[in-house]
């Protein structure tokens, strides 16, 4: 029986030659990863049992959380240490061929698209951004500075008492709604700043405290792709952002380079 071929990612033939492919173990831990030459790219891979890793047996290991952590930090950890060495387009993680015309059929297919993305990904960086936020420090500000809010209060100020009790309750209901467009209106203008410094950017959706671990609120995800004759600049001007807005309780999270998940997507 034909082995399963497990494969990590692309890089541009002739990579191997440039830089050597660093020793290290396949999924299974036993096999080493190895490359596939193509006609203009090269799959790394490494092989997988077929008994052991087919269809039925894999969908049992990956309902095991500990299997799948263990297995997903692997397939991390590999296209970390290869995209140290080449451009590489990342697969997702469990990307199996039943053998090695399955896999040459996918290349032909799509080596089109896999030459397009080495050449857009190449000289250049994902960085990823995640900004957060101290909420009541936030409300706080815009309860004192807000020229909605203290129209408001002014007009409050001239009710008689016991209305001044019921709009005092939907002034809080405004401070609130105020609070979260300011949020808005701030990430917005953070990212237009860093979008301005890379060559493509993707806003993605915002965790809740249970996934981030965090106190502060996480109220801006993004990633952006950035040429490396503008990383320096790219990074400084986070660090200025950062000591700018931290005393108003504004928190910037970056992390990079990554293998370029977002923006070397096959399909």
């Amino acid at each position: 029986m034909e082995k399963l071929i497990y494969l990590y990612g692309i890089i541009p033939a002739g990579g191997i030659d440039a830089a050597p492919l660093p020793s290290l173990k396949g999924l299974d831990e036993k096999s080493q990863i190895y490359r596939l030459p193509f006609e203009n790219v090269e799959a790394i891979v490494c092989d997988l049992d077929p008994v052991e890793y087919s269809e039925k047996e894999l969908e049992k290991k990956t309902n095991d959380v500990n299997w799948l952590h263990q297995k997903a930090f692997h397939h991390h950890e590999t296209l970390m240490k290869l995209y140290e060495r080449y451009p590489i387009i990342p697969m997702k993680f469990c990307t199996i061929y039943s053998g090695l015309e399955s896999l040459k059929n996918t290349i032909n297919t799509h080596q089109k698209r896999m030459l397009q993305l080495l050449d857009n990904i190449a000289d250049k960086e994902e960085w990823i951004l995640k900004l957060y936020c101290e909420r009541d420090k936030i409300k706080e500000i815009v309860a004192c500075n807000n020229e909605t809010i203290e129209a408001k209060k002014e007009k409050i100020a001239a009710m008689s008492p016991g209305r001044q009790y019921l709009e005092k309750r939907r002034l809080d209901q405004l401070i609130d709604q105020e609070t979260e467009k300011e949020t808005h209106v701030f990430s917005e203008t953070i990212h237009e700043k860093l979008a301005a410094l890379s060559v493509d950017h993707e806003v993605k959706r915002n965790w809740n405290k249970d996934v981030t671990g965090r106190q502060e609120e996480m109220c801006w995800n993004s990633v952006y792709m950035v040429d490396k004759s503008e990383i320096t600049n790219f990074k400084s001007s986070i660090k200025e952002l950062q000591e700018k807005w931290a005393e108003s309780g504004w928190y910037f999270e970056v992390t990079g380079p990554w293998p370029s998940y977002h923006f070397a997507r096959i399909s």
